[in-house]
C-alpha cells in the first residue's frame, strides 16, 4: 500500500512543504519546496499566496494525509496569531481535499527523526536527507522544507490516525 503525506511547516514569510510516500514500507521523497512571500505585503495577500500555491501542490501530487506543526510557543502574540492563520489555510485545503490532518509539536518531530527531542535544525535536516536517501548537493533543502519533510516522516513513523492495518510496516498491514 502506498501512502502519500504532505508536511507543512507554516510561516507567514516562508511556508515550507514536503511530500513523502511510503513504498514497500520505506519513505520515498516526492517533492519539497518553499512558498516565499513579501513580509511587507498585508497578511491577507500572503495567505492568498499560500492558499494558491499549496492548492497547486496538492492538486498535482494528491497526498492522502496532511501533517502540520503545532504552535506551542511564540515570542509575539501577533506573530502567533498570524501563524495560526497560515495553519488555518493549510487545514482548509486539507478539508477541501478530504485529507485527515495530524498535528505534531516540534519535540515529537525531532524525536521521531533524530531520537532526541531537542535536536538542532541542522541535525534534523541531515537526518531527513539520510532517511530519504537524498543527494544533498543536488537538492538544496531549506530549513523550512526540511522541517516539512520531517513532519511527513514523523507522521509515517507515528501514524496515530491510522489503524494498525493501515500503518506502514504493521504486521497487520493488508497484503496485495
Amino acid at each position: 500500500m502506498n501512502m502519500r503525506v504532505i508536511g507543512i511547516d507554516p510561516g507567514t514569510v516562508t511556508c515550507g512543504y514536503g511530500i513523502v510516500e511510503v513504498r514497500n514500507n520505506s519513505p520515498v521523497f516526492i517533492t519539497a519546496g518553499d512558498i516565499k512571500m513579501n513580509r511587507k505585503d498585508p497578511l491577507p495577500e500572503r495567505l492568498k499566496v499560500i492558499y494558491t500555491s499549496l492548492r497547486s501542490v496538492i492538486d498535482e501530487y494528491k497526498p492522502a494525509h496532511l501533517s502540520i506543526e503545532k504552535i506551542f510557543y511564540h515570542k509575539s502574540i501577533r506573530a502567533a496569531l498570524a501563524l495560526g492563520s497560515t495553519r488555518g489555510v493549510a487545514m482548509l485545503l486539507a478539508a477541501q481535499h478530504a485529507m485527515p490532518v495530524t498535528e505534531y509539536n516540534p519535540t515529537q518531530v525531532k524525536m521521531a527523526i533524530t531520537g532526541y527531542g531537542r535536536a538542532e535544525k541542522q541535525q534534523v535536516k541531515e537526518m531527513v536527507i539520510r532517511i530519504l536517501g537524498l543527494n544533498s548537493s543536488a537538492l538544496k533543502l531549506s530549513e523550512d522544507s526540511s522541517d516539512a519533510l520531517a513532519l511527513c516522516i514523523c507522521h509515517i513513523n507515528m501514524g496515530p490516525r491510522l489503524s494498525p492495518v493501515e500503518r506502514p510496516g504493521s504486521r497487520l498491514q493488508k497484503r496485495k
